[in-house]
């Protein structure tokens, strides 16, 4: 029987379903969700399986803002934001605002 990947169940993302079914192939823990609650449990349940790095759908990531503000100080699962579009998402907008933070341009 092989063996599980190093990172298999570290990594998890949440989303809408038809995004995240992709990545369930690669090894990452989905958790499709629709309404806020879901993403509340899907959050609870990631932090508990001590994945690594979970990946948020942008516009469920500002919903759930204060939920993932509670998990700041573990040192583990990173939030990450990403955008289903490819124009500008959340995640680019923070990385403007902290190198604007640590540089002072843009």
């Amino acid at each position: 029987m092989p063996e599980k990947p190093p990172l298999e169940g570290s990594l998890a993302i949440i989303g809408d379903e038809d995004i995240v079914l992709g990545f369930q192939a690669l090894g990452f823990r989905i958790y499709p969700v629709s309404q806020l609650r879901e993403a509340k449990a899907a959050l609870e349940e990631i932090v508990q399986q001590a994945c690594a790095v979970c990946l948020v759908q942008d516009d469920i990531y500002l919903a759930a803002q204060e939920e993932i503000n509670n998990y700041k100080n573990l040192p583990f699962p990173v939030f990450i934001p990403f955008s289903k579009s490819p124009e500008n998402g959340l995640l680019e907008t923070m990385v403007k605002d902290i190198r604007l933070r640590a540089t002072g341009t843009n």
